[in-house]
């Protein structure tokens, strides 16, 4: 299965693990934007170049993992993961239950019906990636 792994720049190790788990279990990563990074100072061509990749990467999909906290980047592909979802499955992670229950950083979109919340310590996640 293909997959995707969308977070903040910040959340790049982790992405990487989640990633590590998926590959572990036979999956091909459809891209992999932890190697650039931060590209808010790059050159306006570059930034093209990232946005189309990144995009063809989550459309390509057949699994999108999304790890919170995440910024307007994973937000972004959190909306073309669920416009495309017909052909995917979408998980969205957080160690604590705040983003889902409103306490802290809540987005409607988490609670779209295509959307499966996973709330559990982060090496839960992987285990449970490692078993798909």
């Amino acid at each position: 299965m293909k997959f995707y792994v969308a977070s903040g720049v910040s959340n790049a190790e982790k992405v990487n693990l989640a990633a590590a788990a998926l590959n572990a279990a036979g999956h091909e990563r459809t891209y992999d934007w932890t190697g650039h990074g931060d590209v808010s100072k790059a050159e306006p061509e570059f930034k093209r170049h990232v946005a189309s990749s990144e995009s063809r990467g989550v459309l390509d999909a057949e699994l999108v993992v999304l790890l919170l906290p995440g910024r307007f980047g994973t937000h972004a592909e959190l909306g073309m993961a669920l416009a495309s979802a017909e052909n995917k499955r979408i998980l969205l992670w957080s160690e604590s239950p705040s983003p889902f229950d409103g306490t802290e950083g809540f987005c409607v979109f988490y609670h779209h019906p295509a959307v499966e919340r996973v709330v559990c310590p982060f090496d839960e996640l992987l285990e449970q990636l490692k078993a798909l």
